[in-house]
């Protein structure tokens, strides 16, 4: 069962072969977190001009928010933990 699935995964990315190689030489990113990241942004980056705009969009950068010397938040989004 988990090679048929493995399998149609490997189908489907095929077209994104050369945007998976890419993200796998980012330090961190293995192969699964590749297939991941793919799968959720539709491999169309062209929607986030910057990487600090696709790094907001995923909830990463918890920014630097001070005023009058006094720090505000900054957590970063929670994750799913199911």
């Amino acid at each position: 069962m988990a090679d048929k699935l493995t399998e149609r995964i490997e189908e489907a990315m095929a077209p994104l072969r050369p945007a998976l190689d890419l993200l796998i030489t980012v330090p961190g990113i293995s192969r699964i977190v590749a297939d991941v990241i793919i799968a959720v942004t539709g491999g169309d980056m062209d929607r986030f001009p910057t990487a600090g705009h696709l790094a907001s969009w995923t909830g990463v950068c918890p920014g630097h928010n001070e005023s009058a010397g006094r720090t505000k938040s900054t957590r970063v989004r929670p994750d799913n933990r199911s």
